[in-house]
């Protein structure tokens, strides 16, 4: 496959991983609020995982609440940096695309919620980890730590090999 074939596939991992988990984010933020009342729980598996319909104005964990117009704005300029980021980097490989693809799905679900109406729903409850998040929390955490992962590999790729491929 030539370059500027393989650039765009690899463009469209991105687009595509992006889009999907914003949708998605969205999709099950839409049946909690109409199918969870305000502040109930849904029980999944006993004792250990609920669905709650929860309001959050602030940041991860419940930080930062009341803060929503400047928190709009941290998650504009993250999904504006993510995009440079991967113009800048041209990432050649397919995972890399997909897993930034995530990060900005997360970015943008979350501030779709900030931006339209003013706080973000979380609802995934673990009785073993106190916060409640949402889809888009998941993949930007998931996307966070396999960024990590796979920069961490590179590297100790490049340390055994002495920097040469």
């Amino acid at each position: 496959m030539n370059k500027t074939k393989r650039m765009i596939l690899l463009n469209v991992y991105f687009l595509i991983s992006g889009i999907a988990v914003l949708m998605l984010d969205q999709v099950t933020k839409y049946l909690v609020i109409t199918r969870v009342p305000a502040g109930t729980s849904v029980e999944l598996i006993r004792n250990f995982l609920y669905i709650v319909n929860v309001k959050n104005t602030g940041a991860a964990f419940g930080m930062f609440q009341g803060y929503t117009n400047i928190l709009t704005v941290i998650s504009l300029v993250a999904i504006v940096l993510i995009i440079i980021l991967k113009i800048i980097l041209n990432l050649d490989y397919g995972f890399y695309n997909v897993v930034l693809g995530f990060i900005l799905g997360g970015a943008m679900g979350n501030l779709v919620d900030r931006f339209f109406v003013g706080e973000v729903t979380d609802f995934i409850s673990f009785t073993i980890f106190p916060p409640v998040f949402n889809v888009a929390d998941s993949f930007l955490v998931i996307g966070f730590s396999l960024i990590i992962i796979l920069i961490l590999r590179e590297y100790f790729k490049k340390g055994r090999t002495g920097g040469v491929e």
